[in-house]
């Protein structure tokens, strides 16, 4: 067991250290970013922000526990909402920009419903069902080609500022101090530290989940969710502090948009799945409340601190009600 808990500290620790390694890489290209080429810095955002999650679920699938998986997916967009989102709000109420709730919030809203109506239908998550999880992606790069041409120039100018500010938050929870020397070997040490990470990190969950006798994909909703989300609530958390609502917002919902569409699409087409009458009574329900509740109050110009302590709530009733149903409590 101690064995164990090392493992997964450790792994932990090279998957947090890794996105801070790879996203530091980022910012000299982040910040030759001009004001048409803002959609670019938007998608490498999230891709670079998800990849935790990404490499846990398919080192979960490659490893015959696609349960696992399935649960970080899924878990990591609830934490990015409800308790990284919720958290952020109750620190510092977070102001949203018209253009952040037509163009990233109204899709996630979507997404999230399309993709729970196909799961949901039939409990089985099948290799065409990732492949249109794949496609749907393609709307929401058009969407923010679009959206960036329609933004004024001061406004474009503004959001290449928070594409290179997130990713020098990305990962540092004390602070941000990015020393670029040679980006490639930078690059290829933070890549190197996140494959290694996720596979150490992967490992431990599974050996968790087989000691204890808890089911796999709870493991993955709760410890494996966490995890990899530490570099997406460092990066929110330091937004907020030096007062980059903005920030806050878009990369969490960036993130969540990728998650959804890439990486659980990517996961079908691996390993097709299927799901238990648990997942669709709690956490389907639990993922689309989170994320109407987070959409509703988006529209509102402000997420107040009243509302990030019912996204928190939710994220730990949701959680709580995992943990019951599922153990047989």
């Amino acid at each position: 067991m101690i064995l164990e808990i090392a493992l997964a500290a450790v792994g932990l620790f090279l998957i947090v250290k890794g996105s801070e390694l790879v996203t530091d890489a980022a910012v000299p290209l982040a910040a030759q970013l001009n004001t048409t080429h803002v959609a670019i810095g938007l998608v490498l955002v999230s891709v670079l922000l998800s990849l935790p999650e990404l490499l846990v679920s398919t080192s979960s699938v490659l490893k015959g526990h696609g349960d696992v998986g399935v649960g970080v997916i899924i878990g990591s967009i609830i934490v990015n909402l409800g308790l990284i989102m919720g958290i952020s709000a109750i620190i510092r109420p977070l102001r949203i920009p018209r253009h952040v709730i037509t163009r990233d919030s109204v899709f996630m809203l979507i997404a999230t419903i399309v993709v729970s109506l196909i799961v949901l239908e039939d409990l089985q998550v099948t290799k065409r069902d990732g492949i249109v999880f794949l496609l749907l992606f393609i709307p929401y790069l058009i969407n923010i080609y679009e959206q960036e041409k329609a933004l004024a120039l001061k406004e474009r100018k503004k959001e290449s500022e928070m594409i290179s500010k997130t990713l020098q938050f990305t990962g540092k929870l004390g602070g941000v101090d990015v020393r670029i020397h040679d980006t490639r070997v930078i690059f290829l040490a933070g890549v190197g530290m996140l494959l290694l990470g996720s596979e150490w990190f992967t490992s431990a969950l599974i050996s968790f989940a087989g000691t204890f006798g808890i089911p796999e994909i709870l493991i993955g909703l709760t410890l494996g969710a966490l995890g990899p989300s530490i570099p997406n609530l460092a990066a929110a958390l330091q937004a907020v502090r030096r007062g980059y609502d903005e920030l806050a917002i878009s990369e969490t919902i960036g993130s969540n948009i990728f998650t959804l569409l890439i990486t659980l699409g990517v996961l079908a087409i691996i390993n097709p799945f299927q799901l238990d009458i648990a997942t669709a009574i709690i956490t389907a329900p639990a993922l689309l409340i989170v994320t109407v509740a987070f959409f509703v109050f988006t529209l509102k110009g402000t997420v107040t601190r009243i509302d990030g302590a019912t996204l928190v709530a939710f994220y730990l009733i949701a959680m709580a009600a995992e943990i019951f149903v599922r153990l047989g409590m």
